[in-house]
């Protein structure tokens, strides 16, 4: 499990496809926080807040983490080393969860550019205004365990075809749904009791709670779920494809 968990972070680290992704997502936020005008730019805002990063970031890893996993069996199914590793002393299950970890670890230092705007932030404001660490903690944590979500979508994707840009294109729709969808499809019901449902299921539903500064133990016990189906239905694929 070790091996494999090491052998995903090192073909992240050394691949020019893992530089242009991180590249990306880096120069893409750093644009639209502090460049461009838009509705994100938090010096266009007039007041310091980071929360702007956490409004922006859903968005963009919606397309980050499927081009991250990809690869991530859709690649193994493709060169037929899938077969390979599922003859070694490891179970699927374990399998899944190196791979999972890798990227758990990859999204945990992309994020971490939010330390650094948060302090640039702390430098900008006045002598009396104080940074809301509480505020961005809850944030973080939501962010974090949404884009866990995001990385078991794509994982799960990646077992389907053998094609990985056909599993990016699957990870990315459905990611979009589960962050999107459900609350357009709430807006079709007039009873609040109906519209509430649908809504509660999305991801953006739950997020929005924790983007508020508040972690409230059923939003975090909503995104594990999330992502524990989509491990355990990766898990599955797997299984099916060893037999």
């Amino acid at each position: 499990m070790w091996s494999i968990f090491k052998r995903e972070l090192q073909g992240f680290f050394y691949t020019p496809l893992g530089y242009t992704l991180w590249g990306t997502f880096l120069l893409i936020n750093g644009l639209l926080l502090w460049i461009f005008p838009s509705n994100f730019n938090i010096l266009d805002a007039g007041f310091g807040d980071v929360n702007l990063f956490f409004e922006l970031n859903p968005w963009l890893l919606i397309v980050l983490l499927p081009a991250m996993g990809m690869k991530s069996f859709s690649e193994e199914i493709k060169l037929g080393t899938l077969e390979l590793l599922l003859t070694k002393p490891l179970s699927t299950v374990q399998l899944v969860m190196a791979k999972f970890a890798a990227l758990a670890v990859l999204i945990l230092i992309s994020l971490s550019v939010a330390l650094l705007y948060f302090g640039l932030i702390g430098d900008l404001l006045q002598v009396d205004d104080v940074l809301d660490w509480g505020v961005f903690w809850g944030s973080f944590t939501g962010l974090f365990f949404y884009a866990l979500v995001l990385a078991a979508i794509s994982l799960w994707a990646s077992t389907l075809v053998e094609s990985a840009f056909t599993a990016f294109l699957i990870a990315v729709f459905v990611s979009l749904f589960q962050y999107y969808g459900w609350g357009q499809l709430a807006a079709l019901f007039n009873d609040y009791t109906t519209y509430h449902f649908f809504k509660s299921i999305g991801l953006q539903f739950h997020y929005s709670e924790l983007n508020k500064g508040v972690i409230r133990l059923s939003n975090i016990v909503y995104l594990a779920l999330q992502s524990g189906f989509f491990l355990w239905w990766t898990h599955l694929n797997l299984n099916q494809k060893s037999q």
